[in-house]
């Protein structure tokens, strides 16, 4: 809604110029109201805001505002707001008001949802409703019965146990995936998690639905399903920056709805994300034969997924035997030791696996870097540094390898995480700047 458009010339007058943004707002406490400066130097601006807190976003074009930049993130305001616009020429300042300011994150709201009400309801959240989702005939079964029977290929050691849990199925209701009814297979919903800290300019991060069987033999088998959070309207700048801000307030004000508010507002957030065209990938973390093996899953464009390497997972084995291998990853250390001590360093696909195994109750392994004594000397942390940018050594650091089990209990390193990532979306909700998310846990090491 473009609330005004008025024209004020810089040497018309000395006072500032008022851009009245109260007058836009609508109940929700939402508008946008743009107003064309001339300038020759700086301005005063005065924005109106009316008598309730909201948050308030600010920009100009081929200007800058108090702080040197185009843009004013946004952040709640509780009264008029004074800003100055420097700059030449005719410029459009354009200021919206974007809702209630959000309340502190809530974990169980923000961040991740256990409760059983949501999880426990077919209708909300599902294995079944997953497998239709992501499945291109709408149903799943084909899908999971090819999806099943890839684990016996590997990588790794072939996991058996998957196809003779299709052997039950297929025993119970038949040859035939398309007849199945997913939803009598044995598999409860653990949690729903909010990986908005996962934004990286292009996306908001991911929505995730970890499941778990409930199978008496074929267990453990978690399952966790990613779908990507696309930028709505206002969660990007208007020359394109995506900051995700927009999405960020969203998940922070489900804190504020009564029980049943939030039950319609999760069940319409889990309608508009779990979607084949939203759908990233699939995990498999799983002990079904000993060790514990973590695998990613890509859709093959069919009703089939496939292995990729494992994002940001160093192939250990690998990179710690001699040869070639092993000295181009010790050069690629080498130069890179500043970005991978701070978590930032995108690990080359050369270097990844295409399978994690742990045995149980050990930590994944690091990478053997007693060559680089230089290096290390400099950054003592590196070998860990390396591990915890991938998920094994997050998962086995202090929880054997499931950080959210099939209680809905999280690991003591994911109940960290939660807290982390909870402060996270705070700094953001109140409009400051934190440093891009390194890869890997925001918590303390």
């Amino acid at each position: 809604m473009l609330a005004a458009v008025a024209t004020v010339s810089c040497a018309s007058e000395d006072a500032a110029v008022v851009v009245d943004l109260a007058a836009s707002v609508d109940a929700n406490l939402e508008g946008e109201v743009a107003t064309r400066i001339e300038l020759d130097g700086e301005r005063d601006v005065r924005i109106l805001v009316g008598e309730r807190p909201l948050v308030l976003e600010a920009w100009v074009d081929g200007a800058a505002l108090d702080d040197a930049a185009p843009w004013r993130a946004p952040r709640a305001v509780d009264g008029d707001v004074d800003l100055v616009v420097t700059g030449t020429g005719t410029r459009t300042l354009t200021v919206w008001a974007r809702g209630t300011p959000p309340p502190p994150a809530l974990r169980d709201r923000a961040l991740a949802w256990f409760d059983p009400a949501l999880l426990d309801d077919p209708a909300a959240i599902s294995l079944a409703r997953v497998l239709a989702a992501i499945s291109q005939d709408g149903h799943g079964g084909v899908l999971l019965d090819r999806w099943f029977r890839a684990f016996a290929a590997g990588p790794g050691a072939g996991r058996a146990t998957f196809a003779q849990f299709l052997a039950e199925v297929t025993a119970a209701q038949g040859a035939d995936p398309r007849a199945w009814d997913l939803a009598r297979l044995p598999f409860r919903v653990t949690g729903v998690h909010n990986r908005v800290d996962l934004a990286r300019g292009e996306d908001c991060g991911e929505l995730r639905v970890s499941i778990a069987s409930t199978h008496a033999t074929f267990s453990p088998v978690h399952l966790i399903f990613l779908f990507r959070q696309d930028p709505a309207a206002d969660d990007v700048t208007p020359d394109g920056v995506v900051h995700c801000r927009g999405t960020a307030r969203r998940w922070a004000r489900l804190g504020a709805l009564d029980p049943v508010a939030f039950a319609v507002e999760a069940r319409r957030v889990l309608t508009e994300a779990v979607t084949r065209q939203q759908f990233v990938l699939a995990e498999s973390v799983e002990l079904s034969l000993s060790p514990w093996q973590w695998r990613q899953w890509a859709p093959d464009g069919s009703d089939g997924l496939v292995n990729p390497r494992l994002f940001q997972t160093i192939d250990v084995a690998r990179v710690n035997t001699p040869g070639a291998v092993r000295d181009a990853f010790l050069a690629e250390v080498t130069a890179e030791a500043d970005a991978i001590d701070a978590r930032r360093w995108t690990v080359p696909e050369a270097f990844r696996s295409s399978v994690a195994e742990v045995q149980p109750n050990a930590k994944a392994p690091l990478v053997d870097l007693a060559p680089l004594a230089d290096v290390l000397a400099r950054h003592p942390g590196l070998p860990r540094a390396i591990g915890m940018v991938g998920c094994p050594r997050c998962h086995t650091d202090d929880a054997d390898f499931v950080q959210t089990g099939i209680d809905r209990r999280p690991s003591p390193f994911y109940d960290r995480e939660l807290d982390a990532r909870a402060l996270r979306l705070d700094a953001v909700n109140a409009g400051d700047e934190p440093a891009v998310p390194p890869f890997g846990p925001l918590q303390p090491l």
